[in-house]
């Protein structure tokens, strides 16, 4: 089974409007939707907002259902000028950008990483590029901030400067399902970018977009999935 881990109640309603032998049900509090999609058995999940949330919810998700990949998919703010409004990322690693133990362990400490699994990362892009989505590879920075000021950015740059993207729920969901031996991969549609005066759209419209873009973005995975 796939389990697909969504961020907003669009999303994860999209998805499911294609899910065939549909059942929903619940488990310690967090909502399940079930079924088919291209002939494979998908699981979708809302996460909640943040990495508290979205560890408590993977970890109910991994417990009682036998997952055998699991794909994180929601929005993230792009760190690249270059990037565009509704360009994707696909993540080769993951960092938890707001741990920090320097402290005591010196810049050591700073930052929590998590390898995405390369297998599954280009099927996704493979995925992607099938329906014309132009496509970054990198590190995903995540944490419990909305980042919003230039300090905020300074330090991302100057401590991850390889992260293409910053988010909030996807460092939690990759330490659980490290911790479970699962195979993951993040993909984030940016919803602005960082330095980039050209990179706005109005938010509803943009949920709007995204939306139907995972749906069908799930749709293609799912052709490509053993």
């Amino acid at each position: 089974m796939i389990a697909v881990i969504a961020a907003m109640d669009k999303e994860v309603e999209a998805i499911v409007s294609i899910l065939d032998d549909h059942e929903h049900f619940e488990k310690s509090g967090i909502e399940f939707d079930k079924g088919s999609l291209e002939g494979k058995s998908v699981i979708v999940m809302k996460s909640g907002v943040g990495k508290g949330n979205a560890s408590m919810a993977t970890t109910i998700l991994l417990e009682n259902f036998n997952v055998e990949a699991v794909v994180n998919i929601g929005t993230a703010g792009g760190l690249d000028p270059c990037q565009q409004v509704l360009d994707a990322v696909i993540s080769t690693r993951v960092v938890q950008h707001d741990m920090d133990t320097s402290a005591v362990d010196g810049d050591e400490g700073i930052g929590l990483y998590f390898d995405a699994d390369k297998d599954l990362a280009d099927i996704c892009v493979d995925a992607l590029s099938a329906l014309d989505i132009h496509v970054y590879q990198g590190l995903v920075a995540s944490g419990d901030q909305f980042i919003a000021r230039e300090d905020q950015l300074e330090r991302l740059h100057t401590y991850f400067p390889k992260a293409i993207c910053v988010e909030m729920e996807a460092g939690a969901i990759a330490q659980v399902c490290t911790h479970y031996h699962v195979p993951f991969v993040v993909l984030r549609s940016l919803s602005d970018v960082a330095h980039n005066k050209d990179s706005h759209m109005d938010f509803l419209t943009y949920v709007g977009h995204a939306s139907k873009r995972s749906a069908a973005f799930c749709k293609e995975l799912m052709k490509r999935m053993a």
